[in-house]
């Protein structure tokens, strides 16, 4: 099998052939590999005067003299092909040693075993583990599956919401009961979303940090999402904030309370006619209990409007829309305010959003793995599996060693296997 480097636009042109590809896959990934320092090639592998396995490679130094080659999200081939498998990775070995690569790592986004929303394998269902004995036949080294948050890795676990060939409806109906009321809630409560501009990101940025702090994980800084949004462009890349309109709230919450007022003149009139009516005194002391927490929120909302002015940032999203799916990239929120629901007016507008363009998929990315009530992660799968996300566990990373002895070395050194 002989390994060829092809143009960036031949690459980008064979990508329009696969339906089922990652945005980390894309040559904009590999513009922005180059601008990090990444020594980018783009490949493929010709059999019989056939292409069998295109792919992106990144290089970056290793030890001063070597290099780390990294193929995010695998290489594109037919992994289920024993045989093309090892003779392909037999080529590109020969072809990494000869750039003094040292060791190869990639991270297939190819399905273990199937698994349903509560992270339980599916009985009967498919699975991929011919493909980990496949590549582990070539040559790779397969890096315990360990569930739990790795910073250092691309997502192994993920969550996922099948749109195909579904409506709106029929997508809103499958949301679990308390999905579906905070979805309600919001509207309730008049909350909006408007697609920030590339330069409104120090919105993005500033609710980030806050959220990190409070969950205790790292933040992405400015300048990702800045490159995001030059390597990727506005076609690609949608920001999207959520904020309580304040005006509004309150002139719902106005007609709400005048409305109640009248009803309680009402009752009160019926009663002085009709004394010890069971079912309107009930009704009277709903409408007063009513009357009274209306008063209150109008009252906190002019306390809101000093502090704040006319709106009050909810949350705030970063999505990348690229292939068969849009990923739920970056999340942040303003807890104070959590009552509003803002995270639910984002994903509920993407989603819909994500149907009408036409995507198969929405993919709400990176969960734990863990799938019981106090483990590390339940709450964010608990909140994806609302929107009837299924959980899809990947196969995990795979090292392919170049130079052995080196590669023996090392990793005595740095514990990589």
């Amino acid at each position: 099998m002989q390994i060829k480097t092809i143009s960036i636009q031949k690459y980008h042109e064979y990508l329009d052939t696969v339906h089922e590809k990652e945005f980390l896959q894309s040559d904009y990934q590999g513009m922005k590999f180059s601008q990090r320092g990444w020594e980018v090639e783009y490949i493929e592998a010709i059999k019989d005067g056939k292409t069998v396995a295109f792919s992106m490679i990144a290089c970056m130094p290793l030890m001063k003299v070597f290099k780390y080659c990294y193929i995010p999200r695998g290489f594109f081939m037919d992994y289920h092909s024993k045989e093309d498998v090892i003779s392909f990775t037999s080529s590109l070995k020969k072809y990494l040693k000869k750039k003094n690569v040292v060791y190869a790592e990639i991270d297939p986004c190819i399905e273990f075993v199937q698994r349903d929303k509560d992270g339980n394998i599916v009985e009967n269902g498919y699975d991929n583990k011919d493909v980990v004995e496949n590549l582990k036949a070539a040559g790779f080294l397969h890096l315990p599956m360990k569930p739990g948050y790795d910073i250092s890795k691309e997502c192994r676990w993920v969550s996922v919401l099948d749109l195909k060939g579904k409506t709106k409806e029929e997508i809103f109906k499958e949301f679990s009961y308390q999905t579906r009321q905070d979805i309600r809630t919001y509207e309730k409560y008049c909350v909006k979303t408007r697609v920030l501009n590339e330069d409104q990101l120090d919105i993005l940025d500033e609710m980030e940090k806050e959220t990190s702090e409070r969950q205790d994980f790292e933040d992405m800084s400015l300048d990702f999402y800045k490159d995001l949004y030059h390597f990727y462009g506005k076609s690609h890349i949608e920001t999207v904030l959520s904020y309580l309109d304040l005006d509004a709230y309150a002139i719902k919450m106005q007609s709400e309370f005048d409305k109640t007022s009248k009803d309680i003149e009402k009752t009160k009139a019926f009663l002085e006619q009709n004394p010890g009516n069971v079912k309107k005194e009930k009704r009277l002391k709903t409408d007063e209990e009513y009357y009274n927490s209306l008063q209150k929120k109008l009252s906190h909302i002019e306390e809101l409007k000093q502090k704040y002015g006319k709106e009050i940032p909810l949350a705030c999203c970063l999505f990348v829309k690229y292939g068969h799916q849009i990923v739920y990239l970056v999340g942040s929120s303003n807890y104070e305010h959590r009552v509003f629901r803002g995270p639910y007016a984002i994903q509920w507008k993407m989603i819909q959003e994500a149907i009408d363009e036409g995507y198969d998929l929405y993919n709400f990315y990176g969960i734990s793995g863990y799938f019981n009530k106090g483990e590390e992660g339940f709450g964010v799968f608990d909140y994806k599996r609302g929107y009837n996300a299924v959980v899809r566990e990947y196969i995990g990373n795979f090292i392919l060693p170049c130079k052995p002895l080196i590669f023996k070395i090392y990793n005595n050194l740095k514990h990589i296997c």
